[in-house]
C-alpha cells in the first residue's frame, strides 16, 4: 500500500511528459503592424497572420508562443537563436543565410500615397517606417529613402506638411490608420500600386535540423489556413474586371470561340471523363496523353498559345471548356482535364447548363493563389459563352493572370 502514492505519482508525471511532447512550443518573434499583427496590453498579441501563423502550425502539431518586439530586434532574436522563428518578413539575403522561409504566410499590398496625382511618385523625397520591409525593399531595389520614422502614422503626418512627397506602406495599414481621426482622410490621398509583398516564416537552421520535418507540415496547412485572407478587395476585383474585359474583347476578334468549342473534343458520359481526368492528372505536367496532344495541336489552341505568348508575365493560362466541364482548347498543358468540379467553371455555368439562366456580363474573379514553382500569386477569370441567343451558357473561358502583374497595368 505504501507504495500506491509513489507509483501514482509517477503515472502522472510520465502522462504529464508524454501530452507535453504531444505539443511542443514553436517559439516565435513578430512585430506590430494592424491588421496583420496587433498587441494589446503587451501580452495578447492578435491578427490575421498571427491566426494563419497559429492555425498552420497546430496542423503540424505544435503549440505557438509569439512574442511582439522591434523588427531588427527580431532578427537579431533570430539570429542569436534566441527564437525558434520570425514572421511575417519580406525575403532578403540576410534572412536567407541564417533560417529558411515557409511558404507565404500573408500578402501585402505595397502603395505609394501622395498628396498628388502623379502616374509614379518620383524616386526622391520617399518616407519609410524605420526597419520596416518596405524599407529593407527600397534600399535593396536602388530607391532613395529620404526619411525613415518610427510610425505609419508620422508617415502620413510628414506627407500632409510636405516634408516627403510619397509614403509607400501596405493598403490594410492605410486603411487601419484612416479610422483614426488624427492622420489625414485616405480619401484626400492618390495610391499608386507598386507591388504585391508576400511575407514568411523564418525558420532558424537550428530549428530546421532539429525538426526537419515541420516545415513540409505547416506549409501544406497555409492555404486552409489563410483562407479569406487571399480575396481581392474591391478596388483589385475593378481593376481585374475592367482589364479582363478588354483581353476578352481583343480575344474574341481573334478566334471564333463557338467554332473553338464545337472543334474541340467532347466525351459522351462523366464516366468517360473522369477515366480520362484520372489519367491526364498522373501524367502532367511531364507528360500528356495522346488526347492533350490532340488538342495542344487544334488551331484554336495554337491561337491561344500565340496570344498568350504576346502577354508574357500577365497571361499565364487560357482554356476553352464546354459544357461538361472538359477542355476544349487551351493554351497549354493543364494540370486536369475536367474543369466542371472547380468553382472556375461551376460560378460562371452553374450546374446545369441547359436549364440555368446566367447573366451575359458576369465574370467569376478567383481567390489569390500562391504557385509555389513560380513563387507568383496568381488568379483565374471565368467569362461564360453563348450560342446565339440561349440563356444558359455552353462553355467558359478561363483566363490565369499574374496579379501583380494586372495591378501595375
Amino acid at each position: 500500500m505504501g507504495y500506491r502514492p509513489l507509483a501514482l505519482g509517477a503515472i502522472a508525471l510520465l502522462t504529464f511528459q508524454v501530452c507535453f511532447a504531444q505539443q511542443p512550443s514553436l517559439n516565435l518573434v513578430t512585430f506590430e503592424a494592424p491588421p496583420y499583427q496587433i498587441s494589446r496590453e503587451g501580452t495578447d498579441i492578435r491578427g490575421e497572420t498571427v491566426n494563419t501563423v497559429t492555425c498552420a502550425a497546430k496542423a503540424a502539431g505544435w503549440t505557438t508562443n509569439i512574442t511582439m518586439v522591434p523588427q531588427k530586434r527580431a532578427i537579431y532574436s533570430l539570429k542569436r537563436n534566441m527564437a525558434d522563428g520570425y514572421f511575417a518578413a519580406d525575403p532578403s539575403a540576410e534572412l536567407d543565410a541564417i533560417a529558411r522561409q515557409s511558404y507565404p504566410v500573408a500578402l501585402e499590398k505595397w502603395y505609394f500615397f501622395t498628396l498628388d496625382a502623379l502616374p509614379k511618385p518620383s524616386k526622391d523625397r520617399i518616407g519609410v517606417v524605420d526597419g520596416s520591409n518596405e524599407e529593407a525593399w527600397l534600399k535593396a531595389n536602388g530607391y532613395n529613402i529620404y526619411l525613415s520614422v518610427t510610425s505609419p502614422k508620422q508617415l502620413l503626418a510628414l506627407l500632409e506638411r510636405g516634408r516627403i512627397n510619397a509614403a509607400l506602406m501596405d493598403e490594410r495599414v492605410m486603411q487601419d490608420l484612416n479610422t483614426d481621426s488624427g492622420t489625414p482622410a485616405i480619401d484626400s490621398l492618390h495610391s499608386h500600386f507598386l507591388r504585391y509583398a508576400p511575407l514568411h516564416l523564418y525558420l532558424g537552421n537550428v530549428f530546421q535540423v532539429t525538426y526537419p520535418s515541420f516545415l513540409s507540415a505547416f506549409n501544406e496547412a497555409l492555404p486552409t489556413c489563410m483562407g479569406k485572407n487571399l480575396q481581392l478587395s474591391e478596388r483589385e476585383l475593378t481593376h481585374i474586371e475592367v482589364l479582363t474585359r478588354r483581353l476578352l474583347a481583343e480575344l474574341r476578334g481573334l478566334l471564333n470561340l463557338q467554332q473553338a468549342l464545337k472543334s474541340g473534343p467532347k466525351p459522351s458520359t462523366l464516366a468517360e471523363v473522369l477515366s480520362i481526368d484520372s489519367k491526364w492528372q498522373a501524367l502532367a505536367p511531364k507528360a500528356e496523353l495522346p488526347l492533350a496532344s490532340h488538342i495542344r495541336n487544334l488551331p484554336a489552341s495554337q491561337t491561344l498559345e500565340n496570344w498568350q505568348r504576346s502577354y508574357q508575365g500577365l497571361v499565364t493560362e487560357v482554356m476553352l471548356v464546354n459544357s461538361m466541364g472538359t477542355i476544349a482548347a487551351m493554351s497549354q498543358l493543364t494540370s486536369d482535364y475536367w474543369q466542371g468540379d472547380e468553382p472556375k467553371f461551376l460560378e460562371v455555368a452553374g450546374s446545369e447548363l441547359t436549364t440555368e439562366p446566367r447573366d451575359r456580363n458576369f465574370l467569376f474573379v478567383s481567390p489569390v493563389r500562391y504557385d509555389q514553382s513560380t513563387t507568383r500569386f496568381q488568379i483565374s477569370v471565368s467569362a461564360p459563352l453563348f450560342s446565339g441567343d440561349d440563356k444558359a451558357p455552353n462553355g467558359v473561358i478561363v483566363l490565369g493572370l499574374d496579379i501583380e502583374e494586372a495591378m501595375g497595368i
